[in-house]
């Protein structure tokens, strides 16, 4: 349903009913109320009216459509008013109340667009307290997955809730806004022997007519409306110990028949809440965990006491629990339980706020989880993705800042933007860190956590305790990097005079890749670390570069032969490096530099080929370098040059030299290491094979390893158990790639009979792969077939969307059905599709796209903006490669 559709349900739906028992007896002149005229609120709600505490009651049977309920909301009254604004969407109210001062009286109920509810009065409200009552009817969702959902599994149907940001208002009427939160009580009505589960404990059940059962649920802590939650149906309940240093009991709750398969995530969960506790030195702050295992990664999310946690993630089958699951399961629940403190103890105000909750969080994840398996090398791995994310995202003219002006509902959806909000904004709480000291930092976020607990922040909240901390220039600094989109460049010219201490001259201005048609005149407080030294001796200064330029003078009376830009690699901004500059800092034994450096270093020369700056082919002959090394994040830096190479462009074989080279550089390393794990083999060397065979074997096309893909696919399609599950994640997308019709029929009814909905999706979007034009359009029409779910089969046209061999088909198809999808999707998701075709990048695509998708967008949330940024993605795409094609042939020449 689109929005404007959905306004008009609303509008239709939302209406008054006066109870039988308020009618005038007939006898009695009829009574006339002159209504006000609705004043509807912009978009925030008015601060006359704030909730104090709610009772929700619902009625709840997962095999229905609707559900009646009723809430009764304790308000407070701060200036008198004749009409109450909150919200409801898809509700049909049937009677509204308020009580105030020992009496009752009926209200009449209104709708505005986006699930604004009036409550019009017959008399004015006084200051004080009162409260409002309304009876209303909710609708379950059973296509998109917001409000109250419903799935069936196993021929047993389950209800489920997921709320962020403005779902609430689907679910029941409330003041659904974050800064109102406020104490809950939760009654639900259930079919006698269903499990019903709320954030907080039961204190009773008790039977009624009919089969059913009340259930009612201890009054919460202070919530908004977003972090209620609740399950009811068939459940199994896993008993799993206990957590915390409370010891309260973690369960998990999951379909009928499924309990087994929480083994991996009931033996790390006890240890996620403990590094949490830890980390801000504070107990868990709820009576219970309940882990509700809901149907798919969308719904995850970090209900306080009823985490949700989705399938894909939390149910592993004993025996596959595959680098891969372990660490997907441990970051995310990590996530959403370190949630916890960041969202549920303190709270962003409003949605412009909502860093405060995800980069926050996302920063935290780099901390605990690298606590809790180093062999991952956590830490280190997501400070690069989360800072190239962000600063690729920084590198648009229609970049965001990390805290967004939100003016509408199309904002607040868009809030959630990874590269700024959950990227960028990590990156640049890890800069701070790193400039701060992390013990330091530790405390100024365990002050934050305690001065706020249980109430509502902003931004200015925050960088008040940076600025007690560490004083206002810091806090100033910290605030230019969140209210600004864009990021630096930092330059450096280093000056020896005889007889002197050597000075550097760092200058800044905006890091902008060829053809962007903003403007780099734009400056920063920027905390610089820089390290300069010969061969392996250097020295570290850091200095805060307030303006266009400032002079730093050398801790060394001798001239260095080289200065790295980004000492410990932690600053959120690009190093400007002239060739020579780069010529010697690779010549440089790598032993003088951190992995972490490392990794920044050969971001700033994939950035030097983006701005123009240095030819892509030219680049391309340092990355042999990378392929030797130990370390597997700086072999993967190195290989991030190799994507830069638009194989669209190539000509056939052009293509195949490439391919060549990229398996001559990885080739050796994937094979020695093999497909199957060996005994002994600890999780980074498991990560290490999956990255060389990744190289090798998918974008060099290593004959070898070509050749052994196909038959462990066949092999693990005939037994599941036959195969290591570890090699099956890399050989099946290679199998896909080089697979014919007979494979592609196999996988395909592999997917049908599947009913772990982790491994369908799985199958499904190995379907992508395949190459031949036939084999991608029946891949294609799945997505909109009546075989799957959508949602399970959506992964196909993104994959697709994004391989040379298949983009063309894939964009046809996703422009005749772009209207078919929009039907059964969420505008969120609608959104990530819109963001897929900035992967476009010829000059007939961007035409269509802008003329296909202009006015689509605007029925969107957040369309218009995901459209600016793919459309600018293309652009720039387009301009680079005509820069750089002639240089990678060029280079591929000589290969």
């Amino acid at each position: 349903m689109n929005r404007l559709l959905l306004l008009l349900v609303v509008a239709v739906t939302v209406r008054c009913a006066h109870s039988p028992e308020a009618a005038p007896p007939p006898s009695a002149a009829p009574v006339t109320v002159a209504w006000p005229a609705p004043q509807p609120p912009a978009l925030r709600l008015p601060d006359s009216v704030r909730p104090l505490r709610y009772a929700l009651d619902l009625k709840l049977l997962p095999t229905e459509a609707t559900y009646p309920g009723s809430v009764a909301i304790d308000v407070e009254v701060l200036k008198p008013v004749r009409q109450v604004w909150l919200h409801g969407q898809d509700l049909e109210v049937s009677r509204a109340r308020v009580t105030v001062g020992g009496r009752t009286f009926d209200a009449k109920p209104v709708s505005e667009s986006e699930g604004r509810l009036g409550l019009l009065l017959p008399e004015e409200l006084p200051v004080g307290t009162a409260t409002l009552t309304l009876d209303f009817t909710g609708k379950v969702d059973r296509e998109r997955s917001q409000g109250v959902y419903g799935q069936a599994e196993g021929g047993e149907s389950y209800l489920y809730t997921f709320f962020e940001p403005i779902d609430a208002r689907r679910a029941f009427p409330c003041f659904d806004e974050p800064t109102f939160k406020v104490p809950w009580t939760l009654r639900l009505t259930v079919k006698a022997g269903h499990v019903a589960l709320a954030n907080h404990p039961v204190v009773s059940r008790e039977p009624v007519a009919d089969g059913l059962e009340r259930v009612t649920f201890a009054r919460s802590r202070p919530m908004p409306s977003y972090l209620v939650a609740f399950i009811v149906g068939p459940f199994d309940v896993v008993e799993a110990g206990t957590v915390g240093r409370a010891n309260v009991p973690l369960r998990f709750i999951v379909p009928k028949g499924r309990g087994g398969e929480t083994r991996y995530a009931a033996s790390v969960t006890p240890r996620i809440v403990k590094g949490l506790e830890d980390f801000f030195d504070q107990t868990y702050p709820y009576e219970k965990l309940d882990v509700a295992v809901v149907p798919r990664y969308w719904g995850t999310m970090e209900h306080p006491g009823l985490v949700a946690l989705g399938q894909p993630l939390t149910l592993i089958p004993p025996g596959e629990e595959t680098l891969n699951r372990r660490r997907s399961y441990t970051v995310i629940a990590n996530h959403e339980l370190g949630h916890y403190w960041f969202s549920a103890v303190v709270t962003n105000a409003w949605w412009n706020d909502i860093w405060l909750n995800e980069s926050f969080t996302a920063w935290l994840d780099r901390q605990t989880v690298d606590r809790l398996e180093p062999s991952w090398s956590y830490q280190q791995e997501r400070a690069m993705y989360a800072t190239e994310s962000a600063l690729a995202s920084d590198a648009l003219e229609a970049a965001l800042p990390v805290r967004k002006p939100v003016a509408s509902n199309d904002d607040i959806v868009g809030s959630f933007d990874n590269g700024t909000t959950y990227d960028k904004g990590s990156a640049v709480i890890a800069m701070y860190e790193a400039w701060l000291g992390a013990e330091r930092f530790r405390d100024v976020m365990r002050g934050y956590v305690r001065k706020h607990a249980w109430g509502v922040t902003t931004t200015e909240d925050f960088l008040a305790e940076v600025s007690q901390a560490a004083g206002p220039e810091v806090a100033s600094s910290f605030g230019g990097f969140i209210e600004k989109g864009g990021a630096p460049q930092v330059s450096a010219q280093v000056t020896c005079p005889a007889g002197g201490a050597p000075t550097v001259k760092l200058s800044q201005e905006r890091y902008l890749p060829v053809g962007s048609r903003a403007s780099t005149q734009q400056e920063w407080r920027v905390p610089v670390c820089l390290k300069a030294g010969t061969g392996t001796q250097s020295a570290r200064v850091c200095s805060m570069l307030k303006g266009p330029t400032t002079e730093v003078t050398l801790p060394t009376k001798q001239c260095p032969a080289w200065v790295l830009l980004n000492a410990g690699g932690t600053g959120y901004y690009r190093g400007g490096y002239t060739r020579e500059q780069l010529t010697k800092l690779l010549a440089t034994p790598v032993s003088a530099f951190t992995t972490g450096e490392q990794v920044a270093l050969w971001a700033d020369l994939d950035a030097a080929v983006e701005r123009g700056d240095l030819p892509l082919g030219e680049a391309l002959k340092a990355v042999p370098a990378t392929a030797r090394s130990p370390e597997r994040l700086v072999v993967q830096s190195g290989a991030s040059l190799l994507w830069q190479v638009r194989m669209d462009r190539l000509s056939v074989e052009e293509r195949k030299r490439f391919r060549s080279w990229v398996a001559s550089l990885y080739g050796p390393r994937a094979r020695a290491l093999g497909w199957v794990s060996k005994a002994g083999d600890d999780d980074a060397v498991k990560q290490t094979r999956s990255l060389f065979l990744q190289l090798a074997g998918g974008l060099g096309e290593d004959p070898v390893l070509v050749k052994q893909a196909t038959p462990l696919v066949r092999a693990w399609l005939a037994d599941r158990k036959s195969v290591d599950p570890e090699a099956l994640n890399s050989a099946l997308p290679r199998a896909a790639t080089h697979g014919d019709a007979e494979l592609f029929d196999a996988l395909l009814e592999a997917a049908k009979k599947e009913q772990d909905r982790n491994e369908r999706a799985r199958l499904l979007t190995a379907l992508s792969y395949f190459r031949k034009p036939e084999l991608t359009r029946r891949a294609l029409a799945l997505v909109v077939g009546s075989d799957f779910d959508t949602r399970d089969a959506l992964g196909i046209l993104k994959m697709s969307l994004n391989m040379p061999e298949t983009q063309a088909l894939a964009w046809e198809f996703y422009r005749a059905q772009f209207d078919v999808l929009a039907q059964r999707l969420r505008s969120d998701e609608q959104g990530g599709l819109i963001n897929q075709v900035g992967n476009l990048c010829e000059e007939t695509q961007l035409a269509e796209a802008e003329t296909f998708l202009t006015p689509r967008a605007k029925r969107v949330e957040g369309g218009p903006r995901a459209l600016a940024r793919a459309v600018e993605s293309i652009r720039l795409c387009i301009e680079s490669a005509k820069l750089q094609q002639q240089s990678v042939r060029d280079f591929l020449r000589t290969r």
